[in-house]
């Protein structure tokens, strides 16, 4: 079943993009659950699966930021979806401050070698706007000025400086086999991994993660910028991609197309920035009578170290290589309330 994208652009406010950088402490998401869970019949099982989906996201990541996420649920054709803001920036801006943010973990090898190959991949001429969920502002390049823009109770404030990044809508629909533990169960859907899926978006990872689902909807003003997956996303070495054809080849990379992390996927029925697989957590497409694994080893944490998350990924870059990027500045040029990317069922 396909999946649903729907993009809300609202302009509000901007605030400026500093080199800042908070040492690495700890992450920690913070849950906000809404009536649709508490009191639910299935209440102690939703709870039970995102606050397992949050010890594994707070133990691989250790960016000094607390995180609020709204979580919710509803009957619909979808496993999971999540609504969060962005900000835009200069391409210049963005990977002055990712350099910035490299120099002070060294010990994540992905992002310095992602850094040290920026000039690889798309955008490298700095002609598109980078847009960056605001969770991914504050948490991953410590930008203390980044807010949320969502009440406690999901609701968008305009004028943002909320306690909630996003909002994360699980599905209940009965016509659903639902498995909310940690062992596999045939024939049903992890909710798990829905939550974790649905969590690295809001931080800004997966579908988040790129502006081609605008694109093909030709929405303005994000189909005329970059998302910062898209910064990694290539065909061939040396050869970036970003195309919405069925039949491209895209995968993500962060050495400069040399080594094929993970394929992306290419199906309009699916977000763009997900996996071409279908046992992983950010895969665009799930498969029931599974439970994705995710820790150091998963293409999940490559990804999300290359946006700026501390962690140690164990597959490879082990070994940092040195980044030569000077830190540049900018100003963030607004911040825009979207809702978007709902997963599908396979």
């Amino acid at each position: 079943m396909a999946s649903i994208s729907r993009l809300l652009g609202i302009l509000v406010s901007g605030t400026a993009l500093t080199a800042g950088v908070t040492p690495a402490l700890a992450l920690t998401i913070t849950p906000y659950f809404d009536s649709t869970i508490v009191g639910a019949t299935n209440q102690t099982a939703v709870e039970g699966a995102i606050n397992n989906a949050i010890s594994t996201i707070d133990g691989l990541y250790t960016n000094n930021a607390t995180i609020g996420i709204v979580f919710t649920q509803a009957n619909g054709s979808f496993l999971g979806q999540s609504e969060t803001t962005d900000y835009f920036t200069s391409y210049s801006s963005y990977i002055g401050v990712l350099a910035s943010v490299s120099a002070a973990e060294p010990t994540n090898g992905v992002l310095a070698t992602a850094v040290a190959n920026l000039s690889k991949g798309n955008d490298a001429n700095g002609a598109k706007q980078v847009a960056i969920t605001s969770a991914g502002a504050r948490a991953a390049l410590g930008q203390t000025s980044a807010t949320g823009c969502f009440s406690t109770t999901g609701a968008y404030v305009s004028s943002c400086g909320q306690l909630a990044y996003g909002v994360v809508t699980l599905t209940d629909n009965p016509g659903y086999a639902l498995n909310y533990g940690t062992s596999a169960v045939a024939g049903a859907y992890s909710m798990i991994d829905a939550a974790l899926h649905e969590i690295d978006e809001i931080l800004g990872g997966g579908g988040q993660g790129s502006m081609l689902n605008a694109v093909a909807s030709n929405v303005s003003p994000y189909n005329g910028a970059v998302g910062t997956l898209d910064l990694y996303r290539y065909s061939a070495p040396n050869t970036p991609s970003f195309t919405t054809s069925g039949s491209a080849t895209a995968y993500f990379s962060v050495d400069g197309g040399n080594t094929n992390i993970v394929g992306f996927n290419q199906s309009s029925g699916g977000d763009y920035a997900d996996f071409i697989t279908n046992t992983n957590v950010q895969s665009a497409f799930s498969s029931p009578g599974t439970v994705a694994t995710y820790d150091s080893s998963s293409p999940e944490v490559a990804m999300m170290a290359s946006l700026g998350y501390n962690a140690s990924f164990s597959g490879i870059y082990t070994t940092p290589e040195p980044a030569s990027l000077a830190v540049l500045l900018g100003g963030l040029g607004g911040l825009h309330a979207m809702r978007r990317r709902k997963r599908a069922v396979e």
